[in-house]
């Protein structure tokens, strides 16, 4: 039998997801993030990122977002230096026979899946990215919605999302929803623009179910059905034959997949200091028979009333697609080379650190900062044939680090 909590047991909640997630976001504040990445693959990526928040009334708040990510080393040429002027010209009809290179394009989308094949060639592409977002709440009811645009040199994206949340039940149960949609257009310039190019298309939509069972214990649901169609992937990565040579990778134009996960948080107290262990578990598989399992465990600590660390781990495996191999004889209908539909495993280690500044430190010092790293090892050897440039006897590696300051703008 669950008890009956009701009202009272909300400020301990709050209080135990404020050590989850990190300061809860307050009206008339600015938010600012640096964070570096690199990998294996020597690719190095550089994001600032701004967050304005400003309250308007009572119930309702207003973020803008921007965001500018700096990527080096992440691209391959095909003849000209980054000028994507000559892509073997057996690649346009998928016949084999074409011989070894590399093209300009941005693969940030990659970086961000923490998997980016990459021959660092030293030069950066940008990448834009704004947010607008509007959040009414009241009364343990919220409803947000929001438009995210971003531009690259070859992709551009428009994603609009509507969520809520609903308590009830004297506010010890939660019931979210949401639902996000990208348009996205590829534009490959230069020949590769006769490959491949057009327009993807991105639904997902997600409910779930959170209840508390104590002042200090929360266990929640969720789960996500996203569906993918149109020009999915990129033409970047052309898989080798039996005979050596090359062709087109090709996907599926359609991709259902659906996601279940499953969260525990358990809160304590050392002496009077709160903190909280988090279990959650997330199984995946999609309509290209990939399917995942991901493990995540995270410590969180308050060190006194404003600094708190928190510890995480987790482990992640998949199967590979159905049509995912090293070889193709070249008349497949689908195939590919991007390593993220292959099976591998990756194991996480992170740490985050978080604190105010002193109280006399006024006028233009930020109130809040914080500090956290995150490694990433990947059982994946070097493999050029699946453009991952490092030893064949070395695994993928890759480490982020992100540093963040807060001002109240009040």
């Amino acid at each position: 039998m669950i008890p009956r909590i009701g009202t009272k047991g909300v400020p301990a909640l709050l209080a135990l997801l404020g050590l989850l997630v990190g300061a809860q976001e307050t009206p008339d504040r600015l938010d600012t993030k640096y964070e570096i990445f690199h990998d294996r693959n020597d690719v190095t990526a550089v994001s600032p990122v701004f967050l304005l928040t400003k309250g308007l009334g009572s119930d309702v708040t207003l973020e803008w977002e921007g965001q500018l990510d700096a990527v080096t080393g992440a691209s391959r040429q095909w003849g000209t230096s980054g000028s994507g002027e000559n892509p073997p010209l057996d690649i346009v009809d998928g016949v084999s026979g074409a011989s070894g290179g590399g093209t300009s394009s941005s693969a940030v989308s990659h970086v961000l899946d923490g998997i980016s094949g990459a021959s660092g060639n030293g030069q950066w592409e940008l990448r834009e990215g704004t947010r607008v977002g509007l959040t009414w709440a009241d009364k343990g009811r919220v409803f947000t919605g929001s438009l995210y645009g971003s531009r690259e040199s070859d992709y551009q994206s428009i994603s609009p999302s509507i969520g809520g949340s609903w308590d009830f039940a004297e506010r010890n149960t939660t019931l979210s929803w949401g639902a996000t949609w990208f348009f996205d257009n590829l534009a490959p310039y230069g020949a590769w623009a006769l490959v491949s190019g057009g327009e993807k298309y991105i639904q997902s939509y997600n409910l779930g179910l959170a209840q508390i069972l104590t002042p200090l214990a929360l266990v929640g649901v969720t789960g996500t059905y996203t569906r993918t169609t149109g020009m999915i992937g990129l033409p970047y990565d052309p898989p080798t034959t039996l005979d050596s040579g090359l062709v087109a990778e090709r996907f599926p134009r359609a991709k259902d997949a659906i996601a279940l996960s499953g969260q525990y948080i358990q809160g304590f107290h050392l002496q009077d200091l709160l903190g909280s262990l988090s279990t959650e578990y997330r199984w995946y598989q999609d309509s290209w028979d990939l399917r995942s399992h991901t493990v995540t465990l995270r410590w969180s600590q308050h060190l006194s009333d404003e600094t708190v660390v928190r510890l995480q781990g987790r482990w992640y495996t998949q199967t590979g697609a159905a049509f995912a191999k090293t070889d193709y004889i070249g008349t497949e209908t689908y195939r590919t080379a991007d390593i993220r539909y292959f099976p591998f495993s990756s194991y996480l280690a992170g740490a985050k650190i978080s604190s105010v500044f002193p109280d006399d430190w006024t006028g233009l010092w930020p109130r809040r900062w914080d500090l956290s790293y995150d490694h990433l090892l990947r059982d994946t050897h070097g493999d050029p044939y699946l453009y991952q440039f490092y030893p064949a006897n070395a695994w993928y590696m890759q480490g982020t680090f992100r540093a963040g300051l807060s001002w109240d703008l009040d």
